[in-house]
């Protein structure tokens, strides 16, 4: 009999609304980032691959302050996995491979030539410093610039997914979505452009954009002539197939329809304008619908309580 109880417990846990966790989304990158900020999709793409970082929530961006060497040396230490756990540690292991000659004071843009492009882009001012949204917006011109071979992306390890409609999802212990029949399972901590993080609210969209992590197959090396560490494929084929160098590569950034999440977007703006008595008809909805599924939940343990206390006192 305690074992049916147990049962009876453990299955009301169940009722309650399943939620993803380690998930990034376009409300939680950084506290002076809103939604609708105009390049919210170019910071979630490098915040993803980790050139601002991975670890942004309850942090603020501060864009407009000029980006330090110490900060971006330490960006580079994760995006190229070096050793370090710390923002000290990254910079300095940056430093010791060369990817920048000093951490103190600011960047400019011949170091970001030197560190990321092998010193193959013609600036107009090499010496001049950058704003953190100066930053985004220049990485984001050249992320796809050809190198010799690979893009900035595959330097990292990283390359372009799929995109399409999504058939359906994955969903338990680990989270994945299904397009062209094909199933691409999701990283441990991805981002994810949507309006919901709830998986199953993404049947049917639009993926606009995807990004693979192909877990550690960096091009290290910054040199003309050097070749870096790791052989990298030409990222995907036209099936949009994960990397060949490694096959439990996982989407890293997903970015759905912007068309679909402005639309969404439109109907929060539509609710938040709702006159008192549509918002209590909503509130009343939603309220009873919560209050179900608990009362239900709590007459299941009250019956199997019942139950065990006649069956007690009836042995």
């Amino acid at each position: 009999m305690r074992k049916y109880l147990l049962l009876l417990l453990m299955s009301t846990l169940f009722m309650a609304p399943a939620a993803y966790a380690h998930t990034m989304d376009k409300s939680t990158l950084f506290t002076d980032v809103p939604e609708t900020t105009l390049n919210i999709q170019d910071i979630m793409v490098l915040h993803s691959i980790g050139l601002l970082g991975y670890n942004g929530k309850d942090m603020a961006l501060n864009p407009t302050d000029n980006l330090s060497r110490k900060d971006f040396a330490s960006w580079v230490g994760g995006f190229f996995g070096l050793e370090g756990a710390t923002v000290d540690e990254l910079a300095q292991a940056a430093q010791k491979e060369e990817y920048i000659s000093s951490l103190e004071g600011d960047l400019t843009y011949k170091e970001i030539n030197t560190a990321l492009f092998h010193h193959k882009l013609e600036l107009e001012n090499p010496d001049a410093t950058m704003t953190k949204e100066e930053y985004i917006a220049f990485l984001t011109e050249h992320l796809d610039d050809d190198m010799g071979g690979h893009t900035l992306l595959q330097m990292g390890g990283f390359a372009e997914g799929p995109t399409g409609t999504i058939e359906d999802v994955v969903t338990g212990d680990e989270t994945g979505i299904i397009i062209n029949g094909k199933t691409y399972m999701l990283s441990g901590h991805p981002r994810i452009f949507a309006e919901s993080t709830d998986a199953k609210s993404w049947v049917g969209q639009q993926l606009e954009r995807s990004i693979f992590t192909t877990a550690g197959d960096h091009h290290h090396g910054h040199d003309d002539n050097q070749e870096g560490h790791g052989d990298h494929e030409e990222g995907h084929g036209e099936g949009h197939d994960a990397p060949a160098t490694n096959a439990a590569a996982t989407l890293q950034y997903v970015q759905f329809s912007s068309t679909q999440v402005a639309a969404d977007d439109t109907k929060e703006v539509q609710s938040s304008n709702a006159t008192p008595r549509e918002e209590q008809q909503t509130d009343e909805t939603t309220s009873s619908n919560s209050s179900t599924v608990w009362v239900i939940a709590i007459l299941v343990v009250l019956a199997a309580i019942f139950a065990f206390v006649f069956v007690k006192r009836k042995k």
